[in-house]
């Protein structure tokens, strides 16, 4: 194993061991072109488990993820990813299940009625594409990890989802 690998290893468990969600985004956005397929896929499973594990101990201690929170929001996005995979698959049924969690776990507003859009689209089976052809409003400048801006018809959606599930 190379001198580079043995690093990239030792600085993984240590973030792991540490917690440390962000430890492991910094690893793969720092060293992106440097690292092999399975090595990446390795980093983004380690940030996806500490995820879960740190979503469970909220859900556990009834608490709300805080964007304000580094730790916590580093842990909204590797959900939130996960969430947009599944999307992105057309597994809409666990996309937006897991946009439901997302929407139930958080503490803003604007991110919860973002992720209120997000499950009516995916609930809608609206393929990702057209979601943000036609219902987000995408600039130039990424200034967040989620899909935040919307247009008048993501509204529509929303409220075409509510009195649907109110006819229930």
């Amino acid at each position: 194993m190379s001198e580079f690998l043995v690093q990239i290893r030792e600085k993984s468990i240590e973030a792991v061991h540490n917690g440390d969600i962000k430890a492991l985004y910094a690893l793969v956005e720092t060293h992106n072109d440097e690292l092999n397929d399975d090595i990446e896929q390795g980093l983004y499973g380690n940030i996806l488990e500490l995820a879960l594990e740190l979503l469970t101990n909220a859900l556990e201690s009834k608490d709300k993820l805080s964007l304000k929170d580094e730790q916590q929001r580093y842990t909204l996005r590797a959900l939130y990813e996960y969430a947009i995979s599944h999307y992105s698959s057309k597994h809409f049924y666990d996309a937006k299940a897991l946009f439901e969690v997302l929407e139930g776990t958080a503490k803003e507003k604007n991110f919860i009625d973002s992720m209120k859009i997000h499950a009516a689209a995916a609930g809608k089976e609206i393929d990702i594409d057209s979601f943000i052809d036609d219902f987000c409003i995408v600039n130039e400048k990424l200034d967040d990890f989620y899909i935040k801006e919307f247009q008048k018809e993501a509204q529509n959606l929303l409220l075409q989802v509510n009195d649907s599930e109110e006819l229930k």
